[in-house]
């Protein structure tokens, strides 16, 4: 149990099956990845897990009006850790928006996977540390 507690986390947040796959075949030890459904993004659950260092966020089962919520939430509980925002569908709005409340990195689907997961080792390899 304490070596979970001392594990590097990455908290993924999205229901897209093939993005999560991706994810989990990049996130090896010592990180830790927990992975949480739309289903689950507004319960407590979610922001209390010990460690997160990066937030990977897939908007694509969150309807428009609540992401802003959501991202306010994320930079509330887990400030510091590097958030990574995926979106369902490029515009200027959603990237504003997510940019304003602190993604480290923007991409909107059709997802590039070579270059997503460039920034994503990028990322793990600057939070291993």
């Amino acid at each position: 149990m304490e070596e979970n507690r001392l594990s590097p986390t990455l908290l993924l947040l999205s229901d897209d099956e093939l993005l999560a796959d991706f994810v989990l075949g990049i996130v090896k030890r010592p990180w830790k990845l927990i992975r949480h459904g739309a289903d689950k993004y507004g319960s407590r659950e979610v922001f209390t897990h010990p460690n997160v260092r990066l937030v990977i966020l897939d908007d694509q089962a969150v309807v428009d009006n609540e992401r802003g919520r959501l991202l306010t939430q994320i930079s509330k509980h887990f400030s510091g850790t590097s958030l990574l925002y995926v979106a369902a569908i490029q515009s200027d709005c959603n990237e504003k928006r997510a940019r304003a409340n602190g993604a480290h990195y923007y991409a909107s689907k059709p997802l590039s996977f070579e270059q997503f997961g460039h920034v994503l080792r990028s990322f793990l390899r600057t939070y291993q540390v």
